[in-house]
């Protein structure tokens, strides 16, 4: 979950979710932790994967290889904010190099070109430099922390579940009886059987729109 720390209070940047939405496919009720990402976080390193200064800081100041340095351009600011939750996961449960960690790429780098000229243009005065590479790279990802972080008890998923009223009945007009169904782990489970129909769905979709 993005906090609000980049652009002040009640609006970040990491873009597509509204802020503080909880969405309605998401189970609360089995997620064992929350994680804020600074939005900030996530402008800076979008800087830093996608310009050549911040590509030549990876490559001789950190020995990156250029295969990695390549690949984090398909990162957008939802998938840098993903890493960087996995990086504070990680670090949270203690996990070592025999254990696995799974998160999603969510988005890629070229949707936010002109997002990214503006962070260049506002806070790196139009010239984006080897220092403030560094910079970025110490702040987040040098010195990730354990910061900004709920290990949910059953009190605090009940809570988190609640935020989600006012969005999905009040205001989108999702049944009472289907949203309070969701409080349940039957129903994520009796999801399953429907889960090859819809993607024969998004495959179908994918190819309709491909074609025209």
């Amino acid at each position: 979950m993005p906090d609000d720390a980049g652009n002040g209070f009640g609006e970040h940047n990491i873009q597509g979710i509204g802020d503080k939405h909880i969405p309605l496919i998401h189970n609360v009720m089995n997620t064992d932790i929350v994680c804020a990402i600074s939005d900030t976080a996530t402008d800076e390193l979008d800087v830093l994967w996608n310009t050549e200064q911040g590509r030549a800081y990876l490559a001789h100041a950190k020995g990156i290889d250029a295969g990695t340095i390549a690949a984090l351009a398909h990162f957008g600011f939802s998938s840098t904010c993903n890493v960087l939750a996995a990086i504070k996961t990680a670090k949270l449960l203690d996990l070592g190099p025999d254990d696995a960690l799974i998160t999603v790429a969510t988005d890629g780098g070229a949707m936010y070109t002109s997002e990214r000229a503006k962070t260049i243009r506002q806070r790196y005065r139009g010239e984006y430099s080897h220092t403030d590479a560094a910079e970025a790279y110490g702040q987040h990802l040098g010195h990730v922390s354990t910061e900004h972080m709920i290990e949910l008890r059953e009190a605090d998923r009940r809570r988190i579940f609640n935020l989600g009223y006012y969005t999905w009945v009040e205001q989108q007009g999702t049944p009472f009886e289907l949203f309070e169904q969701r409080r349940h782990q039957s129903f994520w489970r009796g999801l399953r059987p429907y889960l090859g129909v819809w993607d024969e769905m998004i495959t179908e979709f994918n190819s309709r729109v491909a074609a025209g």
